[in-house]
């Protein structure tokens, strides 16, 4: 199994520096990478890939509806030596805002065609929903998850920040197994739920090409269950996904965020390894812990910033994570995949 290799010097330093990558790189034949601002948050950016034909340019993951990110697909594309008005198709391989947010100007501005899956329009749906920020609702998921009434205002606080994505319909809304003949791109879709449950790669096979979106970034470690729909086991389906990339190991890996790769079964691995690593631990609560609620399991658990550093948001993830892995240990594909993976 070979290590994960960095295939452009630009966009891996770059990211090493907290800087922003040239306007637009040439990643493959035809096939620019442009990097669009992310206005907030710890990743700096998103990495827009400009698919150019002879109908025009077809975009994969255009980034935050903001106008620094407009700006900046404008200076790209211009780069590269076409123009906002040439883009025809914007496909999202998921709908977070850093993905899908600029989509919906991009259909105003130059009429382009706007794609995602059949799925993420149901999970968009389902976010965007009154019942996604249901403050009762929510109490009682805190209460079950037996969180001390003290902690509630802070994380209710943080659950009912407004959504940064309004609800919305793709043009056209694609499936696994589906094909988009994109004027000299041949892309076929492939399910991979799991961050979300309608997320999508994009394989290109005849340039050797793999467009993951956050299924897999080349050392960033992508959340699982960041938008799912009700009773979804998001860790089952996302180490399914990882399975179902293995015949597409010696592919060029171009994803959403960092820098393009190679390496994709070594990463594969880690992936895997890494969000294992917290099953395992909440496994070995069970004997002792067993039905306690999910507080219990969390504040037990290995935290990067600690769990007495823990509030608002951060809170909340930890909490959801904690549950997440609690319900999945108990299942049988959790124990056929612990038992067969070293302890990372």
């Amino acid at each position: 199994m070979s290590a994960v290799e960095p295939l452009s010097p630009a966009q891996l330093s770059a990211w090493d520096d907290a800087q922003t990558p040239p306007v637009a790189e040439l990643v493959a034949p035809q096939v620019w990478a442009i990097p669009v601002p992310i206005p907030a948050g710890t990743i700096p950016h998103t990495l827009c890939y400009a698919l150019f034909g002879g109908d025009g340019v077809h975009l994969i993951d255009p980034g935050w509806g903001h106008p620094d990110g407009i700006r900046a697909l404008e200076a790209g594309l211009a780069s590269a030596g076409a123009a906002l008005a040439d883009v025809r198709t914007v496909i999202a391989t998921h709908f977070h805002p850093d993905h899908l947010g600029a989509a919906a100007e991009l259909r105003e501005r130059c009429g382009a065609r706007v794609v995602f899956s059949r799925v993420e329009q149901q999970v968009l749906h389902t976010e965007t929903s009154a019942e996604a920020t249901d403050i009762s609702a929510y109490r009682e998921t805190l209460r079950g998850w037996g969180v001390p009434e003290p902690r509630w205002d802070e994380l209710i606080a943080s659950f009912g920040r407004p959504s940064l994505v309004a609800s919305g319909s793709p043009d056209l809304a694609v499936d696994d197994g589906d094909v988009l003949d994109l004027s000299g791109h041949r892309l076929h879709v492939l399910a991979t739920p799991g961050h979300t449950e309608g997320h999508i790669c994009l394989i290109d096979e005849e340039r050797g090409l793999l467009y993951s979106g956050d299924h897999v970034l080349p050392r960033i470690y992508s959340g699982v269950g960041i938008g799912v729909l009700p009773g979804s086991d998001a860790l089952h389906d996302y180490f399914h996904s990882l399975d179902r990339l293995a015949p597409y190991d010696e592919f060029v890996v171009l994803p959403g965020h960092e820098f393009r790769f190679r390496g994709l079964a070594a990463r594969r691995a880690q992936v895997a390894a890494h969000h294992l690593r917290r099953t395992r631990e909440v496994a070995a609560l069970a004997d002792e812990l067993g039905d306690a609620p999910v507080w219990d399991y969390a504040r037990r658990l290995t935290w990067t910033a600690g769990w007495s550093g823990m509030s608002g948001f951060w809170l909340h993830s930890a909490l959801r994570q904690t549950a997440m892995h609690r319900d999945y240990a108990r299942t049988a594909s959790a124990r056929a995949r612990l038992g067969a993976a070293p302890p990372a």
